[in-house]
């Protein structure tokens, strides 16, 4: 099996501001529906976003995506932000879809499981993505 690995931390007023200056616009080009739904949903919740774990969790995604495309090897290169989800299952656990070009890479190296993990303290929100991409489904041109 190889493993790869990615992470990557993020100052939360960071994208607080990002937020505040571009507002849908930043969502839209960040965030897929699913993300922003869920964003969405936290603030008009009864109690809005008075604690900011809205964009904490959104703090979470961009690191969670970033952490994703170095275990991918790709970078930003050729990646849009929207090319890898951050959803939450039922149990609250994070989990990675890909499309477009991530997803091209990830098919190109055959089986691959995902595992991240996101924590948020204080200003700072970071996320670890292990990929594990499975040997017998590895083209041998890799």
């Amino acid at each position: 099996m190889n493993i790869r690995i990615g992470t990557d931390i993020v100052h939360i007023p960071r994208i607080k501001t990002a937020l505040d200056r571009f507002g849908e616009k930043f969502l839209q080009r960040v965030y897929t529906p699913i993300e922003q739904q869920d964003f969405l949903k936290l603030l008009s919740s009864s109690r809005g976003d008075a604690d900011g774990r809205g964009i904490a969790r959104l703090a979470g995604r961009w690191a969670a995506k970033e952490a994703v495309v170095k275990a991918l090897g790709t970078g930003w290169r050729g990646v849009r932000y929207t090319d890898v989800e951050i959803q939450r299952q039922s149990n609250g656990e994070p989990h990675v879809c890909l499309y477009g070009s991530a997803s091209a890479r990830a098919i190109y190296w055959g089986g691959c499981q995902w595992q991240v993990s996101l924590s948020h303290d204080g200003d700072y929100a970071i996320a670890t993505a292990l990929l594990y991409v499975i040997p017998e489904s590895v083209d041998s041109q890799s």
